[in-house]
């Protein structure tokens, strides 16, 4: 199936995502990870064709498989959230779809938890990237690194907002462990970044 996201122009993106409900901040973040991820690669892939290594390789093999994974959070971000509204309209005209909105909301506070796990997993390929990364390249990874930090950053604000919507108190309290959790790791890595750009 053709994503929903990545076959629109950059033009027709930005303009959907200040005029309609979706693309949101999700599916913005995302796509800024995805092309943070993207920038990372270029340099090891450039620097790969220089000189080949395999612990390179390997990393490059590891950030591709990553990019999918963001990639695919943009276009679930989008769809949880339009199920989530369908939910909602469904349960206005008939009490009896109340169980397809739990499942719609469940999936709504899943979809940016899951986005700032594979964010806070591509980090590691960043701070992994330098080391084998060109000089000349170097600010790209770092560049990189900055904009997954973002993309997790902006969307465990989607998490703090759903947060408040949640009842079960044991249910709030992983959600909530697992967001700072998160932050606090990827706090950690792109703290790391910066101390090596400055180096550079």
């Amino acid at each position: 199936m053709e994503s929903q996201v990545w076959s629109m122009s950059l033009e027709s993106f930005r303009d959907a995502t200040i005029k309609h409900a979706t693309p949101g901040c999700g599916a913005v973040a995302a796509v800024t990870a995805t092309n943070g991820l993207a920038l990372i690669l270029k340099g090891l892939r450039i620097s790969e064709s220089k000189h080949p290594d395999a612990k390179r390789a390997a990393l490059i093999e590891e950030g591709e498989a990553l990019l999918k994974r963001l990639s695919g959070h943009a276009d679930e971000d989008i769809q949880a959230f339009e199920a989530y509204q369908d939910a909602l309209k469904q349960v206005h005209d008939d009490n009896d779809k109340q169980a397809g909105l739990n499942e719609a909301t469940q999936r709504i506070n899943r979809v940016p938890l899951a986005m700032a796990e594979t964010c806070c997993e591509t980090l590691k390929v960043a701070v992994s990237s330098l080391a084998l990364t060109d000089t000349n390249l170097k600010s790209d990874a770092v560049a990189g690194g900055l904009l997954l930090h973002a993309g997790l950053s902006a969307v465990l604000l989607t998490v703090d907002a759903n947060l408040s919507g949640i009842e079960d108190e044991e249910r709030h309290a992983q959600m909530s462990q697992s967001r700072h959790t998160l932050q606090e790791e990827a706090d950690q890595k792109i703290d790391w970044l910066k101390q090596e750009r400055a180096s550079l």
